[in-house]
Formats: C-alpha cells, structure tokens, sequence
C-alpha cells in the first residue's frame, strides 16, 4: 500500500472519530472514557436513578466518582408560586429532559429564572418529600456559570406523566385539557390545591396565597402549564405549581344554543384500515344537519382503540370512558370552519390523502380539523399513535360530542362502532365503566321497551357493530348509509355498512357519491 494512501486513511478516520471525541468530552456521562477518568459530573437522570425509595447519602462511590451536576432554574421565587426553600433545575441532553429539586433554605431567593448553574452534590441526601430532592445545599456549593434565555417545555397527558413519572418529575410541562373537579363554584379560587381531571387521570394544580393569580376564578376548563413536581401532601399524586397568570388559560366551551336541535351532525363513514401505514392516513366522514360555524358551536371527535396493550387500563375496561386517554382515545377538536345544512365534511390525519400514502390528495375536501396524531397526539386528549381506529381484534369506534370539553360522564350526540364481538376491554357492568352511548339509530342510553337504563356500549340492547373488512390493508372507505329525516330530527332507515374499495387513484367524489352514502330528505 502507498505512503500517500496510508496517510489519507489516517486523515479520515480523524475526521470520523472527531465527533466522538467531542461529544465524549463535553457530555455530562458519568465517566471520561477518552481518558479513562471519572468525570466529576453526574447526569440528572442518572441521579435521580440512585434514588430507590429510601433516602441516599450520595458518596463519591454512589456517584461513581462525580461530585457536581448542572441544570438551569427553572423555578421563579419572585413568581411566590415555589415550594419553600426549593429551587428546581433542569438539565436537556439530547433527546432527554430531566430535573432535580434542590433544599436550598433561605438563599432561594438568590437564584433566578435561567440561571445556569453548578451544583457541588457529594455526601448531600438524595430524599423523597413528595417529590424528590437534593437536600442540604449551601450557598458554597452552588456556582452560577451563565444565564438560559430560553427553556424546554414539553406537551404532555395526564396518562404520559404517571406512566413515566420520574421522567417529568421537575421539569417544565403543560397539559391540554384540563377539567376542574368537582366543577367549581361561582367565585372559588386558585389559591391553595385544586383539582383537574385529564383523561383517566387527576393531577393537583397547587397555588400558594402569595401568587399573584391566587385570586384568579377557577374555570370549568383549563390550559395549565407550570413546574411538575410530586405532590408533598397526596402521595402518588402529581401536582403542577404554575408560575404566572398566564400559565393557566380558560378553554371553557362557550354555551351552547338551546335551538341546536338532535343530532346536528352525523358520522356518514371512515377509513380505518387504508393501504399501507395508518399513522395519519386514518379519516372520518360526517354530514351536517344544520349550518354550523365551529367557531361559534363548537364540537369534538373522540376515537378509541382498544388493542389489548393499549394504556390505560391495558386489556380491561376504559377507566374514564371517552376520555380515557393514552393510546385508548384521542380527540380532534373542532373549532374552525364551517359547514352547511347536507354538507359532507372530514377530520383525521393532516396527510390528507384517499388511501394512505403516495394515494390522491383530497385537500379540496372540507376539512374541519386534520393533525399528525401520529406523532402529536390528540387535541388534549390522547397520546401520540399511529393506529387510532383499529384494524383488527376488540371493538372500536368514534364518538361526537358537543363542546370540546369532554368527562367520564360525557355523553356523545352520534356513535359508531366497529371491530370484534369481546366485550373485555369495553365494558365492566358491575362498576360502570364502558364508552356512554348516543341516542341514535343503533344505541340508546335507555331500553326502548323496558325503560331500563344502559348507558354504555356493549350493555342491554347496545351491541351494534360493523365488523372489521377483509382482507386487511387494500384501502376500504366504509359507507354507513341510511336515511335522515332534516325536518324530525331522526332515522328513517337506520345505518348500515358498505366496503368501498379504494385505489391509491381513486378520485375524492368516490366518497360523496353513489347509492350507499348517507340520504337525507326534508
């Protein structure tokens, strides 16, 4: 081999292992493997793994060497709204977000929001007091080192925070969606712990009197966002301590006119199975029976899988009916646009395509509401997931609400249902746990010859369900059929199912036209 050959291979294997070398060298591992060193820094997230319930006097051997980590105030004493003598930091590495509390005492005041800061941690106590904490740290063991002018905040659902508590623990979230509980009365306040339902799930939200917002009236429906911190007083419980007035935003639905009449909107089909991937591709057709300005009447979309391992409440019954949550339910909220009296109209996936992907694009549809659920989630309720009608298995289905603010007790003004005759992941008799029915053509909350109550799917009389199509994965736009009746508000021949198979050059009119779509007549 030539000397020139020999020498160009060195030169690119530097340049290869450059990165390495630098990555290595600047990250907060807990040791230097360039120079065979301990580094005298500790991840936050590794920290926080020495903890395993009991309280950790944090030697140099439980630290693997290091005696400091690093992290960025995110807490505000000037706010008033912070746990006593507590800072909190967080720390972003790629990828990852993880925060400590810190037991500072009376020098709290001394740090600020941004401030970039080491922490001297050797032979202080790694303690739980509802959330976990370092505990003992002086003014002598802290070094500020530079200011953030701007902090990482993430998204995320009730669900996502007690299924990886210690992964949000002490750092900067908002959740979606929030619904006061018990609904709170005319001039109740913020200050002291309040309560709110997201989901299955119930999280604190805590005020102290000396934030300015204590005075601020609770609404029914609430945007928070604010410090995730376990909960000193309610153990398992997490709490968010906002830290300014305009953390926490009202998203209370508006009232709704008493002249909107029974069933304004229908569901007409969907596509749950399109060829290919699903992951944003999935989309739902309704109908309108009278004008309707989202932005004015405002209406929901609630769509459940009920796969086996699907979180929360894997393999039995929805802990929160509709608004379970997690990979159980996911909601669209419409809030935009318009539609009038006969007109079709879809939500669903933002890729917007007939039958998944690289399939015609029907854009010009009208579209009220299309987001990458995929990978965002739902609009408040509903972690991110690829497959929210099912293809397969347990029963499925839709729901429409009026409002975007939906509970357990929520009750949907059109339903359909779809997939498998098991009722184990559906419905629990004995304590009331299932999807609420419509008053519909197929579901009724009451038995229409008894009069005895049976509010959920699968219970009394509310079996209905179109089956899953076969074979899987051709593309199949569901046709529900039927006819309405505009004028008295009902069914005069109830729904009923047609598999329309798709192409990847099927034309957007296949779905609005033809003998089996949904009739309506004056």
């Amino acid at each position: 081999m030539n000397k020139k050959l020999i020498q160009m291979k060195k030169k690119l294997l530097y340049i290869l292992l450059l990165p390495v070398y630098l990555l290595l060298s600047q990250s907060c591992e807990k040791r230097d493997f360039i120079n065979g060193t301990p580094s005298p820094y500790i991840a936050i997230e590794d920290l926080r793994q020495i903890h395993k319930g009991d309280d950790v006097q944090m030697t140099a051997e439980k630290l693997s060497e290091a005696h400091m980590t690093t992290g960025v105030v995110i807490s505000d004493y000037e706010s008033g709204n912070s746990p006593e003598g507590v800072i909190v930091v967080q720390q972003a590495r790629p990828g990852k977000l993880h925060g400590i509390a810190l037991k500072v005492g009376s020098i709290a005041s001394n740090y600020g929001l941004g401030d970039s800061i080491l922490i001297r941690i050797q032979d202080k106590q790694l303690k739980r007091q509802g959330f976990l904490l370092i505990d003992g740290i002086n003014a002598s063991d802290i070094e500020v080192v530079g200011r953030a002018s701007s902090f990482y905040r993430r998204n995320v659902t009730g669900s996502a925070i007690y299924q990886r508590p210690n992964e949000y623990e002490s750092t900067l979230v908002k959740v979606v969606g929030g619904e006061m509980f018990p609904r709170p009365e005319a001039g109740q306040t913020f200050n002291g712990v309040k309560r709110m339902v997201n989901g299955a799930d119930t999280l604190n939200i805590r005020t102290l009197a000396s934030a300015p917002f204590s005075g601020m009236e609770v609404p029914r429906n609430i945007n928070v966002q604010g410090i995730l911190l376990g909960d000193p007083d309610k153990e398992g419980i997490m709490a968010i301590w906002p830290r300014y007035t305009t953390d926490i935003e009202d998203i209370s639905d508006p009232e709704i006119p008493g002249d909107l009449g029974d069933m304004p909107l229908i569901f007409t089909g969907y596509c749950a199975d399109p060829e290919g991937g699903d992951g944003n591709y999935e989309y739902i057709q309704l109908r309108a029976n009278a004008d309707i300005d989202f932005s004015e009447i405002p209406f929901s979309v609630v769509t459940t899988n009920n796969a086996g391992g699907n979180q929360p409440n894997a393999g039995a019954p929805p802990g929160a009916g509709w608004a379970t949550g997690g990979m159980r339910t996911l909601k669209f909220n419409l809030t935009e646009g318009t539609v009038r009296k006969g007109e079709f109209f879809y939500v669903g996936g933002h890729q917007k395509r007939i039958n998944g992907a690289n399939s015609t694009q029907i854009t010009e549809l009208n579209w009220i509401r299309a987001i990458p659920y995929a990978t965002s989630g739902g609009d408040g309720l509903g972690d991110a997931n690829a497959n929210i009608l099912a293809n397969s298995g347990h029963p499925s289905g839709m729901a429409l609400f009026v409002g975007t603010n939906i509970n357990e007790a929520s009750v949907p003004v059109d339903l359909v249902m779809f997939g498998g005759t098991g009722t184990v992941t559906t419905i629990d008799s004995v304590n009331n746990l299932g999807y609420r029915v419509a008053n519909n053509d197929h579901y009724s909350p009451f038995h229409r010859e008894t009069g005895d109550a049976q509010p959920f799917f699968s219970m009394g009389t509310n079996q209905y369900r179109i089956p899953h199509f076969l074979p899987a994965n051709i593309g199949i736009f569901v046709q529900l059929g039927g006819v309405f009746n505009t004028t008295l508000r009902k069914w005069e021949t109830p729904r009923g199912y047609n598999g329309h198979i798709l192409t990847k050059q099927s034309s957007a009119s296949e779905l609005e036209e033809g003998e089996f779509i949904t009739q309506q007549i004056e």
